[in-house]
């Protein structure tokens, strides 16, 4: 239940939160009026009211990770806080992230004959100082393919993330029905009558070049955004028979012939998730590993001028034979760049919609860094070259530092509240267990958190809001009550994760 209590006196706040309540609940509300009181607070805050359940003994899917992509490389690779800016994203300092997203570049030297793809510039070391001079009389691409290089190589030595996965955003341009244009405007696409296995064979050279670099891809996906034919920005158009046809009939065969075949097919990431489910309903999956789409809001919002994260993602509604799903894409291209929670809270929606109510086993950021402010990242530099971190950067790091993958997710029952979003995630090996609760309401929560199925002897939280200083702000141990029961407190427009080990 809702109130404002603004100008209210105790004494008919006491009647109306009792009338209601458990008497364990009355005695915590009696104690934090009683906290109010001696804080000299003249006037009580508004307060929600919840019941959370957790049920050890029901179980959902299994986690796989949460990443951010490496695009955008040039500038990453030329920043002098680069090696902080990577720390802040994989390492344990920072947002621990598992996974990371390159790009299949359209714009490699191809041998047709030997299928070769060259990935690194002739004569280059990826530790080319940026300033140096042959640096700067590398091409714009040249140094675009070196930056993504040099990044992948560097995540995987100093923070052994195990899951890396490359999309492609168009076929090299000779081999599209319009070569003159990285776009898929007009219906851009593939030249099916001259180059499906031309490009089938490009991307499986791709992974083959990498992996004689020491990175193996864990997956490649052929297609970024199929349905695309509005942007500028390089796409393709396919339909969902092409993209079957070209999986079964050229990529996998292509990937095998290179001895790739524990390498995995993605598809078909479309924008929006409602796109991806109607592509990917009427597509031939036999080869698809893993299925994917986007974040973005659906194109109906995009023809009314939304933008910007989705907020109300729905659930797939056709059979996906038990086939992990990822989103592989979100961020808030909406307009003016927001650090604060409110765009905190549009990222934190949109995850746990996904990860609670989409079942998804993945979560990819869009961009992990830019040179600019823009809420397209998760880590944004200033005018004066300085960092900064907006609350999204916080709000991602409330799921990634806190549920790992191999976690899977598990029962949390919400009562007496429609404002709170929860979900709860365990690993059963070791009984570690995290619940994230998101507030995007204006009053704090008062909660009782039942546990069934387990007992847990203590709980740790870390706390996101506009008013907390550091990342992931620790609060006080929280003991359980005589019932084994917990009181929460989840101040107003914030995201909190509480973490245990059951017993």
């Amino acid at each position: 239940m809702k109130k404002s209590l603004k100008g209210v006196s105790l004494s008919v706040l006491a009647v109306a939160f009792t009338a209601g309540c458990t008497k364990n609940m009355q005695q915590d509300l009696q104690q934090l009026r009683n906290d109010q009181l001696k804080a000299g607070v003249a006037a009580a805050v508004a307060i929600d009211t919840a019941t959370i359940t957790l049920n050890w003994g029901t179980t959902y899917q299994r986690l796989e990770g949460f990443g951010a992509f490496a695009g955008r490389a040039t500038p990453f690779f030329e920043s002098a806080r680069r090696d902080s800016i990577m720390k802040q994203l994989w390492g344990a300092d920072g947002l621990q992230l598992n996974m990371i997203r390159g790009e299949i570049m359209h714009t490699y030297p191809f041998n047709k004959a030997t299928g070769v793809v060259t990935i690194k510039p002739a004569g280059t070391d990826i530790d080319l100082d940026a300033g140096s001079a042959a640096y700067q009389a590398l091409t714009v691409d040249q140094k675009a393919q070196l930056a993504q290089l040099w990044i992948l190589k560097k995540v995987k030595e100093r923070y052994q993330t195990p899951v890396m996965f490359a999309s492609a955003w168009t076929p090299p341009l000779y081999m599209k029905t319009n070569p003159n244009s990285e776009s898929g405007k007009n219906f851009n696409g593939l030249n099916y009558n001259c180059c499906s296995s031309d490009f089938a064979n490009y991307i499986a050279g791709f992974v083959k070049a990498y992996q004689q670099e020491g990175i193996g891809f864990y997956g490649v996906s052929p297609s970024n955004e199929p349905e695309n034919v509005f942007s500028d920005w390089p796409a393709s158009y396919w339909t969902a028979g092409h993209l079957g046809e070209f999986i079964n009939n050229n990529l996998r065969p292509a990937l095998n012939a290179q001895g790739l075949n524990t390498t995995r097919i993605i598809s078909s990431e479309n924008a929006a998730w409602g796109t991806a489910n109607s592509f990917l309903s009427g597509m031939n999956k036999n080869n698809v590993d893993i299925l994917a789409g986007h974040g973005y809001v659906e194109i109906g919002d995009l023809i009314m001028g939304k933008r910007g994260l989705n907020q109300n993602p729905k659930t797939w509604n056709y059979a996906t034979g038990n086939r992990p799903v990822w989103m592989t894409e979100a961020s808030d291209d909406a307009g003016v760049y927001d650090n604060t929670m409110t765009g905190g809270l549009k990222l934190a929606v949109n995850m746990h919609k996904f990860l609670a109510e989409c079942n998804v086993n993945a979560y990819i950021y869009w961009l992990g860094m830019l040179a600019i402010r823009n809420n397209e990242s998760l880590i944004c530099t200033n005018g004066d070259g300085s960092l900064d971190y907006p609350k999204t950067y916080d709000v991602m790091g409330q799921y990634s530092r806190y549920v790992k993958a191999g976690y899977y997710r598990f029962q949390s029952n919400l009562a007496n509240n429609s404002t709170l979003k929860v979900s709860a995630w365990k690993d059963p090996a070791t009984g570690k267990f995290s619940v994230v609760v998101v507030n995007p309401g204006t009053s704090e929560t008062h909660c009782r958190l039942n546990l069934s199925g387990f007992a847990t002897a203590g709980l740790s939280s870390f706390l996101t809001a506009d008013n907390t200083s550091t990342h992931w702000q620790q609060g006080a141990a929280l003991q359980p009550q005589g019932n084994g029961s917990f009181v929460l407190n989840v101040p107003p427009s914030s995201v909190i994760t509480f973490t245990g080990t059951a017993n």
